[in-house]
């Protein structure tokens, strides 16, 4: 078998990878819909669906499903994002096929009880409490409220409590129906598995939706700002951001290869700079964050309060140096080196390239094989890196802060504030 594409006739998309050597698969159905889809009086209700997949489905109450699912030796969860929510398993290969259709039963017979509504909004109550006491996670959330303020990308994707107050079994079901649209889903294995019987099931389940207009959403408008939130800690919490291109563009790989040489390991500037020539943090790094219409070069430090503002002079002025004078050569095959392995690792693990395929077809609408990515990561050019760092001054910049008032300075000296 080779990387395979499958459309069936109502538009639903399966991706099949197979991994020559392997015993087991990893497989799932992803839907386009996330946060960035909810109206600010249902902000969570994504999550919260996710939430209630394993209160039972299909003839199994919830005990059995979680049952059925071990009796497999299968192992399944979900997730939510801003623009994706996922449901995943992993199994031995002869399972494949039902696992998918325990999947499939999750989001076609689910079992929603008001009862069971009620119980997942205060386990989720208690997953916000858990975000909100670390101040490392905390932080982003702040910076994601700031960059993209009144917006629904700038929302929570746990939600509000107040906001969840609004959810019945009917706001689930209207949601679902709304969103459970054949071109906003993709089935995707990758591993060992039988492809006919992998058709056959994604066919039987999924081939009956019907198409419906695309929900509308809010284009992402990031703003300059800057958040910050005064708590009596040992260390200020930080986060700094500009733009970057979005997922699918044709400048990822040059992006890429900017964050990895910037702040991407012990070998980067500004762990050189920040941590190891100044010794000014403990922890500094940073990322490339994509949306579909959307993207940030982020950084995070963990700093003493005192060392806040030397923190955020320094970060920027690397990146104006980037930008001014661009990468080494040997910076540049050194990002292209951890980059290759990365995806080599990734090649490795069923699951990454499971979900690697649904990016493909949400952003390009085509499989991709890694041959080509690879080629596309090594024609990156030290001067197409500096042009991302110099095309990310422009702006909009953006801040957050958290830890003791006195840190909280870095946010005017890095210029968000």
């Amino acid at each position: 078998m080779e990387l395979e594409l499958v459309r069936l006739p109502n538009g639903v998309r399966i991706a099949l990878d197979p991994m020559p050597g392997l015993a087991t698969a990893a497989l799932g159905v992803w839907q386009r819909v996330g946060a960035r889809w909810e109206p600010a009086e249902l902000n969570g209700v994504a999550h919260l669906f996710e939430h209630m997949a394993f209160k039972g489905a299909g003839a199994r109450d919830a005990r059995q499903f979680a049952e059925a699912i071990e009796n497999a030796g299968a192992n399944m969860n979900a997730a939510t994002g801003y623009e994706r929510t996922a449901y995943y398993a992993r199994t031995v290969a002869e399972q494949a096929p039902f696992a998918l259709d325990l999947i499939a039963d999750i989001l076609f017979e689910p079992h929603w009880a008001p009862d069971d509504l009620e119980k997942e909004k205060g386990v989720v109550a208690q997953e916000r409490g858990e975000a909100f006491d670390a101040p490392d996670d905390r932080v982003f959330e702040q910076h994601q409220s700031a960059l993209y303020k009144d917006q629904p990308l700038g929302r929570p994707i746990l939600g509000t409590e107040a906001a969840l107050k609004n959810v019945s079994v009917d706001t689930l079901i209207n949601f679902r129906a709304m969103h459970m649209t054949p071109e906003r889903v993709v089935v995707s294995i990758a591993g060992a598995f039988d492809r006919d019987a992998i058709i056959d099931t994604a066919t039987r389940r999924f081939g009956g939706l019907k198409a419906r207009p695309d929900p509308e959403r809010e284009a992402a408008r990031p703003q300059t700002g800057h958040a910050s939130e005064t708590r009596k800690l040992e260390q200020t919490h930080l986060v700094f951001s500009w733009p970057s291109p979005p997922a699918g563009s044709d400048q990822l790989y040059a992006a890429r290869m900017l964050s990895e040489i910037f702040g991407g390991g012990m070998s980067s500037r500004l762990f050189q700079e920040v941590r190891e020539t100044r010794g000014l943090v403990y922890a500094i790094d940073s990322a490339t964050d994509t949306l579909e219409d959307d993207g940030r070069l982020s950084v995070y430090a963990g700093c003493s309060a005192q060392h806040a503002h030397e923190v955020a002079e320094v970060v920027r002025g690397q990146l104006e140096l980037m930008a001014a004078k661009g990468p080494t050569e040997a910076e540049l095959k050194r990002a292209k080196a951890v980059t290759r392995s990365s995806m080599l690792m990734g090649l490795e693990a069923p699951s990454a390239r499971a979900e690697a395929r649904v990016s493909q077809l949400f952003l390009r609408d085509k499989l991709t094989d890694f041959a080509e990515l690879r080629a596309r990561m090594d024609a990156v050019t030290c001067g197409q890196v500096q042009a991302i760092a110099a095309k990310a001054l422009e702006g909009p910049a953006c801040a957050a802060a958290i830890g003791p008032k006195a840190g909280h300075g870095a946010l005017e000296a890095f210029g968000a504030k």
